[in-house]
């Protein structure tokens, strides 16, 4: 019995409230009201304690997220015969696919995580060649900037401006013999503060390239020591077999 319940048992029998002189069976009628009462008020609070802690239900945990499988490589033996490499083939497309083959899973390791290549890029378009000169842009980032499966890097290319051309070829030939740029270069330092407005992430393939996750088909590979090279093939509805990007580039930012 809790106190409540005995202040009012002690009120009852106080002659000041003219109970004791009532009879037998109304005081004890009187009495047990007084204690059902106090019984439901306690069974009151104790159902809201109880429905209050059962509401404070832990979440769930969330699922943890999974890798996607590892994409398909290129073809590298399908994209050559597509190009007709064994016969006419655009020869400098050829060369790049074949330098291609023969290189390795690129990294974009650089002393300061970010680093930037330029070589030549030649476009092939119903088996004919152009030639324009591109930079690439790679920079570590953390992995909350990636997906699962992503490689913690993103990177994105864009050719040089028409205004800079004689001088971004000029560049081009000096990095490929591995000598310093001259410092009257005017597309050095366009280069080194080049920073692409698309910028995507990559991941690995099941073999030796990197896929860059985009609407294209872009696959990357590297040579050491400072090669980079680029296979996009078109994937545009009026392509021909071979058409798209072939590009091979080599360090000149780090």
């Amino acid at each position: 019995m809790n106190n409540a319940t005995m202040m009012r048992l002690a009120q009852l029998e106080n002659p000041r409230f003219g109970l004791r002189q009532l009879p037998n069976a109304i005081l004890i009628s009187v009495v047990l009201i007084a204690v059902s009462g106090c019984d439901k008020s306690d069974s009151l609070k104790k159902t809201r304690a109880s429905t209050a802690a059962s509401s404070q239900v832990e979440p769930l945990p969330s699922a943890a997220l999974v890798a996607p499988p590892a994409p398909q490589d290129m073809d590298v033996a399908a994209l050559e015969k597509d190009l007709n490499c064994a016969k006419t083939g655009p020869k400098q497309a050829c060369r790049i696919i074949k330098d291609f083959s023969q290189a390795q899973r690129f990294t974009a390791h650089t002393p300061s995580g970010e680093g930037r290549w330029v070589g030549h890029a030649f476009v092939v378009a119903k088996g004919v060649e152009t030639e324009r000169e591109l930079v690439l842009w790679a920079k570590v980032v953390p992995t909350s900037q990636v997906g699962p499966g992503d490689l913690a890097i993103k990177v994105g290319f864009d050719f040089f401006p028409d205004d800079l051309k004689s001088h971004a070829e000029k560049l081009v030939r000096t990095l490929g013999r591995g000598d310093p740029p001259s410092p009257k270069n005017q597309a050095f330092p366009f280069a080194k503060a080049f920073i692409p407005a698309k910028q995507r992430v990559i991941v690995n393939t099941a073999g030796q390239s990197v896929h860059v996750t985009a609407e294209e088909s872009i696959y990357l590979r590297a040579k050491a020591p400072r090669s980079v090279f680029i296979v996009n093939p078109s994937t545009s509805r009026e392509a021909a077999p071979g058409d798209g990007m072939y590009a091979e580039l080599w360090l000149a930012d780090w």
